[in-house]
């Protein structure tokens, strides 16, 4: 079985030199994503938005940088997938391997749309551009209809 849930999540983006970026401490209940050698993307629930955001341009700014935090939660979609068949949603939809070690950032097409994910022992995040939110889970509403899922009413983010 497979569940399906929104995820209200947080996105701010940081630009800086890749050392700067390195540095980034962390953020409670939020994950660090390297998507380009001089961005970085804190993930979190959507109700640390202003704390998230708040964390990197003091982290930036005490860096002595010339950095950039931006909040991108609106431009973004995030779907999470839990249960036993998660694995064969990847295999289904996905030709991107997935490296070792979780949690881990994986950059590619999922369902021919451009997705980061992250993927962890349990579940996996989908974050799409937000207009096509609503591609995923159509998709593997109607791909993976063998495996039962099932859509649940959103939640806030969580690792």
């Amino acid at each position: 079985m497979l569940e399906l849930t929104a995820s209200r999540a947080a996105i701010v983006s940081c630009l800086d030199e890749r050392q700067v970026l390195d540095g980034m401490p962390d953020f409670e209940g939020a994950f660090k994503a390297r998507t380009a050698a001089d961005e970085l993307w804190l993930i979190g629930p959507a109700s640390s938005a202003a704390a998230l955001l708040a964390h990197a341009a003091r982290y930036l700014a005490s860096a002595s940088s010339h950095g950039l935090a931006v909040d991108l939660s609106d431009g973004w979609s995030v779907l999470t997938v839990r249960g036993s068949d998660v694995p064969l949603v990847w295999e289904r939809f996905s030709e991107n391997p997935v490296p070792e070690g979780r949690p881990v950032l994986v950059q590619g097409a999922v369902a021919t749309v451009a997705t980061k994910a992250i993927v962890l022992d349990t579940h996996i995040h989908f974050i799409n551009p937000a207009p096509l939110g609503y591609h995923l889970p159509n998709r593997i509403l109607n791909g993976c209809a063998d495996l039962a899922p099932r859509l649940t009413p959103p939640a806030e983010f969580a690792l």
